[in-house]
């Protein structure tokens, strides 16, 4: 289907009858610039992905069956109506975010636990791939639930986001720390 043809009230239809290939159009295609506009101007380029603020908006606009959904009214378009929710449910994320997080610094007490386990030349690489990464974000995500251990339910609760999104930036962020190392292994 074409859905770039779809007025605004078959967008919201399609979405509230959880149309999944539409949702997937209007967070993937239809929000792209929105998104970039947000990790430009909200997040000043220190968020990681389009997807990962796609996945984040989603799950916001689908709780409680498409509430916030369901409050648009057709006053104005309806990507005016998201480009104002979504800069607005970001820049709340981003506050939290700032007032959650404390510098990461990479020290020998994040080793502690880890210090039998690990070598000193496999510290060291991990420690040089990490700082290469661009994503602060991911760097966190990996240094709290794999070198410190912490349980994915208070990371989650921590970077207020669901462990489901948790396992997602992870995920993505392995990735990124991968292609860091320059490895192509699946795996790390």
């Amino acid at each position: 289907m074409d859905y770039d043809l779809y007025d605004d009230q078959a967008l919201v239809d399609g979405i509230l009858n959880n149309d999944r290939r539409l949702i997937e159009y209007f967070f993937n295609k239809k929000c792209s610039k929105l998104f970039g506009y947000i990790i430009i101007n909200v997040f000043d380029n220190n968020v990681a992905d389009m997807k990962e603020l796609a996945n984040e908006l989603f799950l916001y606009l689908a709780k409680d069956d498409w509430y916030k959904v369901r409050q648009f009214h057709f006053r104005s378009s309806l990507m005016t109506w998201i480009r104002v929710v979504a800069t607005r449910f970001f820049q709340k994320k981003r506050e939290e975010l700032m007032e959650k997080s404390s510098p990461v610094a990479l020290s020998d007490k994040m080793w502690q636990d880890q210090s039998a386990s690990i070598s000193l030349d496999k510290r060291i690489d991990i420690l040089a791939a990490l700082q290469k990464m661009p994503n602060a974000r991911y760097r966190k995500v990996i240094e709290v639930l794999d070198l410190q251990d912490v349980r994915p339910e208070l990371l989650a609760e921590e970077m207020n986001i669901t462990v489901d999104n948790l396992y997602n930036i992870h995920r993505r962020a392995l990735v990124q720390l991968r292609l860091v190392m320059g490895r192509k292994e699946d795996w790390i």
